[in-house]
């Protein structure tokens, strides 16, 4: 029993760290510059932040448990480099005909909604980046590989908050019309990008 409590305990912490370095270090909008399209999409047609975090975390926490098993396979190859993103891709279009079967056959309220978010949280670079962060960067444990992926999409859905809160105020009337909308949404994320990679301990190269 004493294993077992040990065992489970490793695993909790493993997932807990590596959580927290892929929410707070490897941000997919901010640092890695991928799902951004995402995230503006779903600001900008209203949907709820909230709802699309949950439902990415849940595909890639899906998604991330079905890669650890199959990487140890992959890696092996020697064309494996070549193979691993259409084996991941595979991955992520089956998890997404999963969710729409559950959601389908369980879900009743604001069914459409978690239909339509599904659709852009599956098939986007934000979820296929986060499996490819966490075979690059987690350790071996599984609790710390599945950790890492989650924490990706909650770090992405944190991104996507910041830049609903700011986009309101950069479409307003107080920016220029060429800059107003999309154009200083870009040029935000970017001083965002500039700081927390300031933050995180880099200089930068010149």
């Amino acid at each position: 029993m004493s294993e077992f409590f040990s065992a489970a305990g490793a695993f909790l912490r493993d997932m807990f760290v590596y959580s927290m370095i892929a929410i707070f270090l490897e941000n997919t909008i901010f640092s890695r510059g991928i799902g951004t399209s995402t995230a503006l999409f779903a600001t900008r047609k209203k949907y709820s932040v909230l709802l699309l975090g949950i439902i990415m975390t849940v595909i890639v926490s899906v998604s991330a448990v079905i890669v650890y098993f199959i990487f140890p396979y992959l890696k092996q190859l020697s064309f494996s480099y070549y193979v691993i993103p259409p084996v991941y891709v595979a991955v992520i279009g089956l998890t997404y005909v999963g969710a729409l079967l559950f959601t389908h056959r369980f879900v009743k309220k604001r069914k459409e909604e978690v239909l339509s978010i599904i659709h852009i949280g599956a098939f986007n670079c934000a979820v296929l980046g986060a499996l490819m962060l966490a075979t690059n960067n987690a350790s071996g444990s599984f609790g710390a590989f599945l950790g890492f992926a989650a924490g990706t999409a909650i770090g992405f859905t944190l991104a996507a908050y910041f830049i609903g809160i700011a986009y309101e105020r950069l479409s307003s009337e107080a920016v220029p019309k060429p800059f107003r909308g999309f154009p200083i949404t870009l040029i935000y994320i970017g001083l965002v990008s500039l700081a927390m990679y300031g933050l995180i301990g880099h200089e930068l190269p010149f």
